[in-house]
């Protein structure tokens, strides 16, 4: 027999319970995956676990509500401290606390199911105790697909997320270079349409993609950053090309302005070598500054009919060659003049060699003075018979050895 201690008892402890499953169900009810699937548009794997889960979680409450009508007509019963209880009025609370007193609602019974004297309905009843344990199996398996289903968000979004950043950065640098048909526009395009495309299947159904077809998101979007930084270069370089357009273009003219002038003093040098020296070997004439200038004349025209992404690779290219064209003629003056810097190296030999003979006073014997004589003539004649003549200042440097020994 259940003594109004005992009932007060088990009373406290199922208002305990109570609060925790009420705290439970209000935290799962808050919880950001559960709030999250509630408004997604879901598909998939994600659309079927959450319908299925749904259908608990409803189950769930129905079986929360007919918990809490016992609790509340148990406490009813028992009413304040004062209230006198009688047996039975013990033992009817009794039976509330243990006995199957969860009425769970009515269940229609499909007419295929049911026999010629089957009830049209069933009604399933529970104790408090079977109610908590239901309860708890329909929350563990509740919670686990909202916590799964952020957890999935979070893993697949956060990369989506940086990736879909870089691409508006894309798309804003883009327009502001403007239309055009360069490939680059399309690159872009095909970048932001996989990327959509992505974040769509991940709010839709992220459960599935990170089970099956998600699996290799994190791969495919560090492809697509790596496609988009090339992406990112080109258009950063198009709308350097439109803002700075003129000013660099007159960057490369004043280079070419140089190039012209290394040219031309390479072709006075060439005409006074070829004056002084006797069949010289010059590399060929530069036309180069002439060439540029019709490349800027292209460019200019060009600017108003072509996209800055391909004007700005033409421009970049063209600053480059230009450099190096510029170093490349500046090195050619020198090469055009070596003939001359060749005989008048020969010169100070044959000079330095002379002095060092007089200085011991040979430089006057007949055979050095020929040999002298005939290199003098050949470095001081033109045009200047380079070969000649350098073999001749060797041929008086040997003599000058020869002499030397025999006057010490």
């Amino acid at each position: 027999m259940w003594t109004r201690q005992a009932i007060d008892a088990a009373i406290d402890r199922r208002a305990q319970e109570r609060s925790g499953v009420s705290a439970g169900l209000l935290e799962l009810d808050d919880h950001p995956g559960r709030r999250l699937l509630d408004g997604a548009k879901l598909s998939g794997v994600t659309a079927q676990a959450w319908e299925r889960a749904s259908a608990e979680l409803a189950g769930l409450w129905t079986v929360f509500e007919a918990y809490q009508k016992v609790l509340d007509r148990v406490a009813a019963m028992r009413g304040g401290p004062k209230t006198r209880l009688g047996d039975r009025e013990l033992a009817a609370m009794a039976d509330l606390l243990t006995g199957r007193s969860v009425a769970l609602p009515r269940q229609a019974v499909p007419f295929e199911r049911r026999g010629l004297l089957d009830p049209a309905s069933t009604q399933d009843l529970l104790t408090l105790d079977e109610a908590v344990e239901s309860m708890t199996r329909t929350y563990d398996v509740v919670k686990k697909v909202a916590v799964d289903a952020e957890s999935a968000w979070n893993r697949l979004l956060e990369p989506l997320d940086e990736l879909q950043a870089r691409v508006r950065a894309a798309r804003a640098t883009a327009d502001q270079v403007g239309a055009g048909a360069d490939p680059v526009f399309g690159r872009l395009a095909g970048i932001e349409a996989q990327t959509s495309d992505m974040r769509r299947q991940a709010l839709s159904d992220p459960l599935g993609m990170v089970a099956g077809s998600g699996a290799g998101t994190p791969a495919r979007v560090a492809r697509l950053l790596g496609e988009l930084a090339g992406v990112q270069a080109e258009l950063d370089q198009a709308l350097l090309a439109r803002t700075e357009f003129d000013q660099r273009l007159a960057g490369v003219e004043e280079v070419i302005v140089l190039i012209a002038r290394a040219e031309a003093e390479a072709e006075r040098v060439r005409g006074e070598v070829r004056e002084k020296i006797a069949a010289p070997r010059l590399p060929p004439a530069s036309a180069a500054a002439a060439h540029l200038r019709t490349k800027v004349a292209e460019l200019q025209r060009e600017r108003s009919g072509q996209s800055w992404t391909l004007l700005g690779r033409n421009l970049t290219a063209l600053e480059k060659n230009s450099r190096v064209i510029l170093e490349n003629a500046q090195k050619r003056v020198g090469q055009v003049r070596a003939p001359l810097d060749r005989r008048d190296e020969l010169r100070g030999l044959l000079e330095a060699y002379r002095a060092r003979a007089a200085r011991h006073g040979v430089s006057e014997t007949p055979a050095l003075a020929a040999a002298h004589r005939l290199a003098r003539d050949l470095l001081w004649s033109a045009p200047c018979d380079l070969a000649g003549a350098e073999a001749a200042v060797r041929h008086y440097q040997a003599a000058v050895g020869a002499a030397l020994p025999s006057m010490s």
